[in-house]
């Protein structure tokens, strides 16, 4: 089974991303209300975006996980995740925006290869520490290894994954040529339907890197 079919049969992997943008949306709204200092609020804004999206990888990366390893998934496996995998997952976060900081920074010197060395070596890291129970640093180390051991794969996800981002962004900017509402509703929907296709990319093949039972 792939991940599209995946996807088609378990269409409820889409929800938790449609839940967390609703709140998001709810919650930037309430911010900007207040009566903050700009910086102070552009900090506030960010700092719910940043959290509502780790709660967002780490439910999403857990019904993607039990997709694979069940054919089905509920909306209980991925708050299974988020409640025993959760903390961990905030730290492997943490770890990754710090790197990616780094990477970003180092990018105009190096050609942007730190930002492309970045996307490749870590990808597996919210997988390894949701599904796989590693901590937020030894799921970095086995994301690098994983994808050093199997570098085409890994970049072919790469690829994909920015591919459909693409399209789907794309998709997006026709739907707001006609209405700027149907465009700001595509595209969010879109996005939400990549952020689970995604999910399940990077899932079944940790999956299947790290030799672990899945679905046939």
């Amino acid at each position: 089974m792939n991940s599209l079919a995946l996807l088609v049969r378990n269409p409820v992997i889409v929800l938790p991303g449609i839940i967390v943008g609703a709140v998001a949306a709810g919650a930037e709204f309430a911010v900007v209300t207040l009566a903050l200092p700009d910086w102070l609020l552009l900090g506030a804004i960010y700092l719910v975006a940043l959290l509502l999206a780790l709660v967002q990888m780490a439910y999403v990366t857990g019904m993607a996980g039990a997709a694979w390893v069940h054919g089905r998934t509920q909306l209980r496996d991925g708050w299974d995740a988020l409640t025993h995998r959760g903390v961990a997952a905030a730290g492997a976060g943490a770890l990754l925006l710090l790197i990616g900081f780094c990477a970003a920074v180092l990018a105009p010197a190096t050609l942007f290869v730190t930002v492309l060395a970045y996307a490749v070596f870590f990808i597996y890291t919210m997988a390894a520490v949701v599904i796989g129970g590693k901590a937020p640093i030894a799921g970095i180390v086995e994301s690098a290894a994983t994808a050093l051991r199997n570098p085409l794969p890994t970049i072919g996800i790469v690829l994909l994954i920015a591919v459909i981002a693409a399209l789907g962004g794309w998709l997006g900017t026709l739907a707001g040529r006609l209405s700027d509402v149907a465009g700001a509703l595509v595209a969010g929907l879109l996005q939400q339907v990549i952020v689970a296709y995604a999910s399940l990319v990077v899932a079944g093949e940790y999956l299947k890197l790290t030799k672990a039972p899945t679905m046939s």
